[in-house]
């Protein structure tokens, strides 16, 4: 009975860890092995959108393709979207032919009362593509 119960005890425990490495590869990537993006609030109404995304070689395209802006007023649970910034209207947010980009996307329509937060949708190609949603801290 002990030897049963060892038996089944470790083929569950092999079988988790197997499922556990089949997890990370759906998560790797092609085309990119970084990105993070971060919101400040300055001084009056503006939320500064700062995004820094890296491919795994020199990329065609890389960046970010749309930024959502969101708001909460205070005391809220939900977030409504107040802005997109795409790609197609804003130059800086995708660059050719490298491996890094960086840049920054401004919102001037925060209002006091409010947290705004940003779903940054981040892009790399090459060939193929692939593409990251990334949501920021509020502030």
């Amino acid at each position: 009975m002990y030897k049963r119960i060892s038996l089944i005890s470790l083929i569950l425990v092999a079988f988790f860890c197997i499922t556990s490495v089949a997890n990370a590869t759906i998560y790797s990537s092609e085309y990119i092995t970084d990105c993070v993006a971060q919101a400040a609030r300055s001084s009056g109404n503006t939320i500064t959108v700062t995004f820094n995304i890296s491919g795994t070689g020199t990329m065609d395209v890389i960046g970010a393709k749309t930024i959502v802006i969101q708001e909460k007023a205070l005391g809220s649970s939900s977030w409504t979207a107040v802005a997109t910034m795409s790609s197609n209207d804003n130059s800086n947010m995708l660059a050719y032919n490298t491996r890094r980009h960086a840049s920054n996307v401004y919102y001037y329509g925060a209002k006091s009362g409010y947290q705004y937060r940003a779903k940054v949708y981040f892009y790399a190609e090459k060939g193929g593509y692939d593409s990251r949603e990334f949501i920021t801290a509020a502030v």
